[in-house]
């Protein structure tokens, strides 16, 4: 095989892992479940019963910025696929 069908084969690679880990930042949540500080008094929190949104929020940004490098390294070695095409055929 070649140099750039290697290439192509990193771009689908880091492309599956990139829609891999935007399913799994969908699907993150972090659970509602308050505790007092050393005062005895419960910390703010927005929350549906279940969930604590702001945790949960983060949570899926971890998730959503690794999915983000992976995407971009799919579409740097897709452009690279790209331009050894073009430099092969002339």
């Amino acid at each position: 095989m070649s140099l750039g069908a290697y290439i192509s084969i990193g771009s689908a690679v880091t492309a599956f892992v990139s829609a891999t880990l935007w399913v799994i930042a969908d699907r993150a949540r972090v659970s509602y479940d308050p505790k007092p500080n050393e005062d005895g008094f419960y910390p703010s929190g927005i929350s549906d019963g279940d969930d604590d949104f702001i945790e949960t929020l983060k949570k899926q940004g971890e998730w959503n910025r690794w999915a983000a490098y992976s995407a971009a390294i799919a579409a740097a070695l897709q452009g690279i696929s790209m331009l050894l095409q073009v430099i092969e055929s002339s």
